[in-house]
């Protein structure tokens, strides 16, 4: 081979080598962000004056068994909800625990309503923003929904997206 036919053929082959680079790394590009949902069951209370929390067992398809735990401030504005009871806003905090310990925590605000009367149930229904995860956690950001039902068992849902794991 000589050298003036070597030049071209590198040219071509250092073409083809970038581009296979570009590829793969456009092919290996972190999604623009995950689904992230967790469910759980526990226990705790909320009232008008006090605020309150929930706290239980979760799961999630990336924390497998884990804990939550969600506490909310007293209320802000309290309102009439239309059937005999109050809307309140409140702001809160919480986090979900995975079984190794790795945690992602989380700021929320939302509404605080009773179900109906003044002596019926609490439902909260709010949004979230990760705010500082910890162990595989560390870096993650997101943010999305965020329910709790009051009563015997309290039920959350953590509904959002997720970056970083």
């Amino acid at each position: 081979m000589t050298s003036r036919s070597a030049k071209p053929i590198l040219a071509l082959l250092l073409v083809l080598a970038l581009g296979l680079g570009f590829a793969a790394r456009t092919i290996a590009a972190p999604a623009a962000g995950l689904n992230w949902e967790v469910h759980g069951t526990g226990s705790g209370g909320v009232n008008l004056l006090t605020g309150g929390s929930s706290s239980g067992p979760a799961m999630s398809q990336y924390i497998g068994n884990g804990m939550y735990s969600v506490n909310l401030l007293p209320p802000v504005f309290i309102s009439n909800n239309g059937a005999g009871g109050v809307c309140d806003v409140v702001t809160g905090s919480g986090s979900v625990t995975a079984a190794n310990g790795d945690t992602i925590s989380f700021a929320t605000v939302g509404m605080l309503c009773n179900e109906s009367d003044a002596f019926s149930a609490f439902h909260y229904n709010g949004t979230y923003r990760i705010t500082a995860g910890s162990g595989r956690f560390a870096g993650v950001a997101g943010g999305g929904s965020l329910t709790v039902t009051f009563g015997s068992t309290n039920f959350i849902k953590i509904d959002g997206t997720i970056t970083g794991i």
